[in-house]
């Protein structure tokens, strides 16, 4: 600056309400001490002529370094008092209404956009919705099981198992890659069946994996390995009774009020039934026995 190389010419408006007043501007400062001065100057300046119910006049001025104030030079009014000029290279264009809006059909939808859609649509959280607008292939693999299953309370059930074990699975690679292998439609089918009880949490795990390398449908994946969940009774409270049969501590803890024993138990349960049986019916009969 001090080698005339660059000069600032900050402007300066004050207003007495919502309505900004008059912009006069400060001409050629070569320095960052002039800028300040001439600033500071000219608030007290304006705000003399305000108080005064005068007018600020639109202008420029320049700055006296030595007397440290500034001084008219040119008033500016109307346009034309700047000079403007129409650049040559850039002729006239004319837009209808038609062409406007065909315009803003054709912009995507923005991310701010996609997060106010998906809290109204979807009822998601703002930290899920976050990594569906951030990661755009897998916000648009998860609107497209969403839109299938309808339901906001299994949509968050959706949501979760998308963020969670569907990502881990990816491991940094992406539903649009040409290697993903579950369709939307066979998601939908195997966030039904976990809703509906007929697999556990455990066992989900182990067939989304299985959907992951191979493709196939989770119905048909169950059924071949044999993870359907098991609901009867009988067979639960067999596996109840030689859980509390192999683990008498873990029992005798329970009844002196530790509560973690409980859950220890209903581990040991799904440990042996390999994560099929219903966590539901295994506690219900638990709490039976262990209070008989």
């Amino acid at each position: 600056m001090e080698k005339g190389q660059m000069r600032l010419e900050p402007n300066i408006t004050l207003r007495k309400s919502k309505k900004l007043g008059t912009k006069v501007e400060i001409k050629n400062l070569n320095s960052f001490r002039s800028v300040e001065y001439g600033i500071d100057y000219e608030i007290k300046r304006q705000t003399k002529v305000l108080e005064a119910g005068k007018k600020v006049v639109q202008e420029t001025r320049g700055w006296h370094d030595s007397k440290e104030i500034t001084f008219s030079q040119r008033e500016k009014e109307e346009a034309h008092d700047y000079r403007y000029f129409p650049e040559p290279d850039l002729p006239p264009l004319s837009f209808s209404p038609q062409d406007i809006q065909k315009i803003k059909d054709e912009i995507p939808e923005l991310p701010q956009q996609k997060r106010e859609r998906f809290k109204k649509q979807f009822k998601l959280e703002d930290k899920d919705i976050e990594i569906f607008v951030q990661n755009r292939a897998l916000g648009e693999y998860f609107e497209k099981v969403a839109l299938e299953i309808g339901d906001p309370k299994i949509i968050k059930l959706c949501a979760n198992y998308i963020i969670t074990d569907l990502q881990g699975l990816l491991k940094g690679k992406r539903v649009s890659d040409k290697d993903f292998k579950i369709i939307p439609k066979n998601f939908v089918e195997f966030i039904g069946l976990i809703n509906q009880g007929k697999i556990s949490s455990k066992i989900a795990k182990v067939v989304l994996q299985k959907m992951f390398s191979t493709g196939q449908e989770s119905s048909n994946i169950i059924k071949e390995f044999g993870l359907t969940q098991i609901t009867d009774q009988g067979d639960i409270k067999k596996a109840v009774e030689e859980a509390i049969e192999k683990n008498p501590k873990a029992v005798e803890d329970y009844k002196k009020g530790k509560t973690n024993s409980f859950q220890f138990l209903i581990g040991q349960i799904m440990s042996q039934t390999k994560g099929r049986a219903n966590p539901g019916i295994i506690s219900q009969i638990l709490k039976k026995l262990l209070t008989n």
